[in-house]
């Protein structure tokens, strides 16, 4: 148990994030999309406070994530779109996240996997 602490302690803050937001954004159900659920936006939250990063570091791993995604799924990139991120990071990351939500459907679909499973290859891809 106590290595487990010192690999997560010694983990950037960035890393952590992968971690988190990768499995939290594969453990995402359709019903969170719903209009008026505060699941993604409380998620999200915990997510940047478990890993300690900032709003602009957040939403620079899940563009990380997103390579990561089409890259173990086999996906075009050049024709998955890019999500653009405006000025204020809180709504980017936001909107990223339900982003990530919709291209690990695809991307696992393509894959012939689940969602866990798509974002456990794409961690090992990124190594974090």
């Amino acid at each position: 148990m106590r290595s487990l602490q010192l690999a997560v302690e010694s983990q950037s803050a960035e890393g952590r994030f992968l971690v988190e937001a990768a499995h939290g954004v594969a453990g995402m159900l359709p019903e969170d999309l719903d209009p008026g659920n505060l699941t993604i936006p409380f998620g999200v939250s915990v997510w940047i406070k478990r890993s300690d990063i900032d709003l602009a570091g957040a939403c620079d791993a899940m563009l990380q994530l997103r390579s990561a995604f089409l890259t173990v799924s086999g996906l075009d990139q050049r024709s998955e779109p890019v999500p653009l991120l405006g000025g204020d990071r809180r709504t980017s990351a936001l909107n990223l996240a339900v982003y990530l939500d919709g291209l690990v459907d695809r991307a696992a679909r393509s894959a012939g996997t689940t969602r866990a499973e798509l974002a456990r290859a794409a961690l090992e891809l990124l190594d974090p």
